[in-house]
């Protein structure tokens, strides 16, 4: 009996060594890491994220990132058992950050105090300033004039015209790597360029390697551009950055060169814009050539930064546009009008297979929801409202009566195709509805009633 006990602790004895030696292993095992970012390239004072998916069997003490010179110093401690973590951190470099390469050492240690180490490179620098004229209208034959000022902290190498239409591929070498200097370069069109609009580019590269492209029109189409519709898309949509729902702009009455519209907007990513010439992103789409730095002007390409509003706080923001695409000068203005807010609307019509006893009864008037999701007391929100293949649409502000308040649309047609983006409100009895035909659907409703506007998409 003794003897047979002998196998089984003999067995356990070996099978505990044996899982203490794994353990001891593992414990040793270095950490590892995949797609960690090998290098990027910034700007000072821009937010930088460093990414990689880092593994320990052993499980994970701590990761630290840190370079002394831009003072990074940022230590991640893991409290529970983590074997694998997907590191997406964040940082903001100084803006009196010096312009060049940091080696950013990214360390990971195990439980068991293995340690590994990488490296990301932060290449900072800025990239060329370009104040030139890029847009010519004329003819075959005739000599368009690129003047401007382009200037560079670290020294520029080259600069290249290049517009194929118009066989200009012109490309000045600057050796001595000026950090200014004064463009003026003529050229000549050729006779047998095609009458239309050619599309190009200048392009200015610096002893960092950094690279400044502004777009290049010339347009022998023999016609004056004109802009009819100019649109404003951003955060501040309901659905974000959606060309499609973009806002339109109305044309001033006193100048046609110049658009307005007023907007609501919000902190952070709520307040950007770009202003578009069409329903999509291309070929107009006008922004900032540096958004940190307004005063250096717009650019008309996709590439263009965003526009900051500049909610600064307020739930929300209003605001007034202005925007010139001919000399491409914009203006923002605080809309600042007191207005008593209501605490009620409703969508007053018919077609609307939820709602069968409305039918313009104003007692069966659709509710509307007040201040959604907490974003502004002025507005008001419907969603997932069911549309037939024949509805029409109104607003009110009560559901004893048309009166006192009611509210049609200030258009020439009623019957319009969906989505309908920023429509204006006109009050009073008598004011039209719109009408939606064969467009059967789920749509949602806002209103916003300190601007007098109006959105309705179907989702």
């Amino acid at each position: 009996m003794k003897s047979l006990l002998k196998i089984p602790f003999a067995i356990v004895l070996c099978a505990t060594f044996l899982m203490a030696c794994d353990d001891d292993e593992k414990s040793g095992t270095p950490p590892t890491a995949d797609n960690v970012t090998a290098n990027i390239l910034a700007e000072p004072g821009d937010e930088i994220v460093f990414e990689g998916t880092f593994n320990a069997e052993a499980g994970f003490l701590n990761i630290s990132l840190s370079n002394e010179e831009i003072m990074l110093d940022k230590q991640i401690v893991f409290a529970n058992h983590v074997t694998q973590y997907f590191l997406e951190y964040k940082f903001s470099l100084p803006q009196d950050a010096a312009l060049k390469v940091y080696d950013i050492t990214i360390s990971a240690e195990t439980l068991g105090g293995a340690t590994e180490t990488f490296i990301t490179k932060v290449d900072v620098a800025t990239p060329p300033s370009v104040d030139v004229n890029t847009d010519f209208t004329g003819l075959p034959g005739d000599e368009i004039v690129f003047e401007g000022t382009i200037t560079d902290d670290q020294g520029l190498t080259s600069i290249s015209l290049v517009n194929a239409g118009i066989g200009l591929e012109h490309t000045i070498e600057l050796n001595d790597n000026p950090t200014s200097y004064d463009l003026n370069y003529t050229y000549t069109i050729p006779l047998a360029s095609e009458m239309k609009m050619h599309n190009g580019s200048i392009d200015v590269l610096n002893i960092a390697n950094r690279t400044t492209t502004l777009p290049m029109k010339v347009n022998l189409s023999g016609d004056d551009i004109v802009y009819e519709n100019i649109y404003i898309a951003g955060g501040f949509q309901w659905w974000p950055w959606s060309p499609q729902l973009a806002f339109p702009m109305d044309q001033d009455t006193n100048d046609d060169k110049w658009f307005e519209v007023p907007v609501h907007c919000w902190d952070g990513e709520y307040e950007q814009l770009k202003f578009l010439g069409q329903l999509d992103w291309a070929p107009d789409n006008w922004g900032l050539i540096d958004q940190a730095d307004p005063s250096k002007g717009m650019l008309n390409d996709e590439s263009s930064a965003t526009i900051l509003l500049g909610a600064n706080g307020a739930n929300p923001a209003y605001k007034k546009v202005r925007f010139n695409p001919y000399i491409m000068q914009y203006s923002v203005e605080d809309i600042t009008d007191v207005v008593t807010p209501r605490t009620e609307m409703y969508i007053v019509g018919n077609g609307y297979p939820g709602y069968p006893d409305l039918n313009w009864n104003t007692e069966a008037a659709i509710p509307m929801t007040q201040n959604p999701y907490g974003y502004g007391e002025h507005i008001f929100l419907i969603e997932g409202l069911e549309f037939s293949d024949d509805v029409s649409l109104k607003f009110i502000g009560q559901t004893d009566g048309w009166g006192p308040y009611d509210a049609g649309f200030d258009v020439s047609e009623q019957e319009v195709t969906a989505p309908v983006s920023w429509v204006k409100i006109k009050e009073g009895d008598g004011s039209k509805d719109l009408k939606f035909k064969n467009q059967a659907g789920t749509y949602t409703v806002l209103y916003d009633y300190y601007l007098k506007r109006a959105l309705i998409w179907q989702e």
